[in-house]
């Protein structure tokens, strides 16, 4: 499922309506679209599909249970198993992009990476040294987000949130807040206050005081 679609199946009535002619709806659409492509490992293509749908399938609770002990033990089990199997593709093929596997293949190990803190580092510098347009930008942005705060760094374009005790998320510190709706549209991202909304729309609490004052969606 692209962004685009994931959003709008989470999207309330409490949030405004996604305007699909924004700069980052159009930018999430040209990455995600498959129509006329080919790639050369189509084998490869669906091992990766097969893998992002076992990370996916136990997240889709994860709004409701994120505080969870036991909930998010599985989790970080599942990751860890998962983060194997992606090194060794790793090792083998090298990162999968665009061109090997297709947009929605590139991005399911980017989404496996996206959970695997030992992989981070090295796919960020692989994914760096790639031709624009092999990796999803929002993939991209969003793993460089966690790399940065786990480097104890402010993040770059607003993605990452730590979970409290209490249960809420809370904004993670983030550099030159002035032009992060600018990056988050350049990388296909949706502004932040959106973003926002759909987060508690599927059920996680996010602590507003932690967020920056940015203008609305």
């Amino acid at each position: 499922m692209t962004l685009i679609l994931l959003l709008a199946a989470l999207q309330a009535d409490s949030c405004p309506p996604i305007d699909t002619t924004a700069a980052w709806v159009r930018t999430s659409r040209a990455w995600s679209s498959e129509a006329g492509l080919r790639w050369s490992n189509d084998s490869l293509r669906r091992v990766l599909l097969a893998l992002g749908e076992r990370d996916q399938a136990p997240r889709a609770e994860f709004g409701a249970r994120a505080g969870d002990t036991l909930y998010a033990r599985k989790l970080i089990s599942l990751d860890s198993t998962l983060a194997v199997e992606l090194t060794v593709i790793l090792d083998r093929f090298g990162l999968p992009t665009r061109s090997m596997v297709g947009p929605a293949g590139s991005d399911a190990a980017m989404l496996l990476v996206q959970h695997s803190w030992s992989l981070q580092e090295r796919v960020l510098a692989l994914a760096k040294a790639l031709p624009p347009g092999e990796i999803s930008p929002e993939k991209l942005a969003m793993l460089e987000d966690r790399v940065l705060e786990h480097r104890g760094e402010p993040q770059r374009f607003g993605t990452q949130f730590t979970l409290g005790k209490d249960g809420l998320f809370r904004f993670a510190p983030t550099a030159e807040l002035a032009g992060l709706d600018a990056r988050r549209a350049a990388a296909g991202m949706p502004p932040l206050a959106l973003y926002v909304c759909l987060m508690e729309s599927a059920g996680m609490r996010i602590d507003r005081a932690s967020l920056p004052r940015l203008p609305g969606p």
